[in-house]
Order: C-alpha cells, then structure tokens, then sequence
C-alpha cells in the first residue's frame, strides 16, 4: 500500500498511475477529501482515482458525504445558509442581473434542508430572507470582507471570485477551484508579464 507501506492482504483497490491502497488507507484518503477542499477529487500522481473503482467499499454515509461534496465543490460562486451556525452548501448562486417574473420556473430562494435549521437563503444575494416578498441588498459581510480585502491589499480569484490573501512567497496563485493567476494583476497565469516574486 503506498500510504501505509504494508503487504495488501485483503482489499486492493488500483488507481490509474498504477499504484495499490488497501481498503482502510483509500477509504481514509477519501474521507479526508470530504473535509478539505485542496485533496478533492482524491488523485495519486495527480491522476483523479475513479470513485467507481471505491465505491464499493464505501459506507452509504461516506458515499452520500461524498457526492455531496462533490457537487459543493465543483460549483464556483457558492451560496451557503445565511445562518451563520448552519452555513450549509445551498448551491451555485443565481445572477443578480437576471430578470425575475412570477412565471419563473428557477426558484431565487431556498429553505436549507439541513436538520434543525428553519432559515431560507436568497440564492442571489445571499441573504437571509425574513419577508415572502424579498427585495434583494447587499450582503453586508460580504461587503465587509470585500472592504477589508480592498484595504488589505488582497486578490480576488478570476476564476470564482473567492478572495485570497498572500502572506509570502511567489505571486503564482492556485486557487482552491484551480484557477492559476498572478496576485499581482489578477490575471491568469503567464499571460502578464509581472515579476514572479517580490525582491
């Protein structure tokens, strides 16, 4: 097993690249991608490993726990429950330029399913929606962080708009959705012509 360097002597489960896990360090591995973004999809030699070849060794929870981040993951602008105890993954958030009619048959708010929480999100602007007639305004902590960000001199990614602070280091930037960009201009990667790290 290439994680735990033990002989495999009940499951082995293959990747692409070739290499071998056992059923514990795989379904870790996997486990571990559900709560950090930067190991998601698992990969090894930087080749996704199929969930089809995992599945199958997965608990339903594991699976379900894992589906579900993979559909919060693979969306750019995010939109999470306005409750700030809850803040759970709502869905991609909607144009706040579109037009709206009654006749509309995509919904701009959503009561969040997750147990125990009663509050409904407007999928626009990301607030809480208290009246059933909802006016949409600007979120004020998104706002605030923005304010902050601008002050503090921090980047937003091109790609999903997430905001990114440098501490130190090259002015290369990968974000968690995978846009590389330079911080910078804000451009993506290696098509300015900004130095690479600060002298």
């Amino acid at each position: 097993c290439v994680i735990c360097m033990d002989a495999i002597i009940d499951v082995d489960i293959g990747t692409p690249c070739g290499h071998h896990y056992d059923k514990g360090c795989i379904l870790d591995l996997f486990e571990s991608a559900t709560k950090d973004e930067s190991l998601f999809p698992p990969r090894c030699c930087k080749r996704q490993i199929p969930l089809s070849s995992v599945q199958t060794h997965m608990s339903a929870d594991l699976l379900q726990r894992f589906n579900d981040k993979s559909k919060e993951f693979s969306t750019l602008k995010r939109v999470y429950c306005a409750n700030p105890v809850c803040s759970h993954f709502l869905g991609p958030q909607q144009d706040s330029t579109a037009s709206w009619s009654f006749f509309s048959s995509v919904p701009t708010t959503k009561a969040c399913p997750a147990a125990g929480c009663i509050t409904t999100t407007c999928l626009r602007c990301k607030n809480k929606v208290t009246e059933p007639l909802h006016s949409c305004t600007e979120n004020t902590q998104d706002s605030q962080v923005l304010n902050l960000g601008r002050a503090a001199g921090w980047a937003r990614c091109p790609g999903c708009e997430t905001m990114i602070e440098l501490n130190h280091g090259c002015f290369h930037m990968t974000c968690r959705c995978r846009t590389e960009f330079c911080y910078v201009c804000k451009a993506r990667w290696k098509t300015c012509r900004c130095p690479q790290w600060d002298e």
